[in-house]
């Protein structure tokens, strides 16, 4: 497997690879206030049949975006760009947002999103970049396993961060 930064060639076949996933966990977030308190917990819950979730795909607002972005890097497997991963940096805190890291379904649970991140994360020691945020919607189990296997550790939300008023979940990682 190759990772490298991605070049202009690139931008169409990050946008062919399928977003898709298949879930049979969630996290689901409860609310409530007592007193003068409000308390918040999530928690895993586990589906009743296995879920097949179709984010929209990228579109040229996407190309965009990513076109924008401090680092962006392909991972290439048989010749062919089969994941990518892009960073956005907030040099004022020392922080870099992952703001995509996708692996194509074929090429997932082989190592490339981990390959993907570690290429990032020496990116941002060089950039004097100290920790990484990474940020999830609750549905996004997958997403999820790989942040805390990675060592990432929940730092927060946002209620309707995503289209749809979906729930961000936003993880960091300290690399310094």
């Amino acid at each position: 497997m190759l990772v490298r930064i991605a070049r202009d060639d690139d931008w169409e076949s990050c946008l062919g690879i399928d977003l898709s996933y298949e879930t049979d966990a969630s996290w689901q977030m409860d609310t409530r206030q007592e007193g003068g308190e409000w308390r918040m917990s999530f928690r895993e819950i586990h589906l009743p049949r296995t879920l097949r979730i179709q984010p929209p795909p990228p579109d040229e607002s996407s190309l965009k975006a990513w076109q924008r972005r401090d680092a962006f890097w392909v991972a290439i497997e048989h010749r062919k760009i089969s994941g990518y991963l892009g960073l956005d940096v907030d040099q004022a805190r020392r922080q870099a947002q992952i703001t995509d890291l996708v692996v194509a379904p074929e090429e997932r649970r082989h190592g490339m999103a981990t390959a993907l991140l570690a290429r990032a994360t020496e990116w941002c020691l060089r950039q004097h970049v100290n920790q990484l945020v990474l940020v999830s919607s609750l549905k996004a189990y997958p997403a999820i396993a790989f942040a805390l296997k990675q060592r990432f550790v929940f730092c927060g939300f946002q209620d309707a961060y995503w289209p749809g008023q979906e729930v961000a979940l936003f993880f960091r990682q300290r690399i310094r």
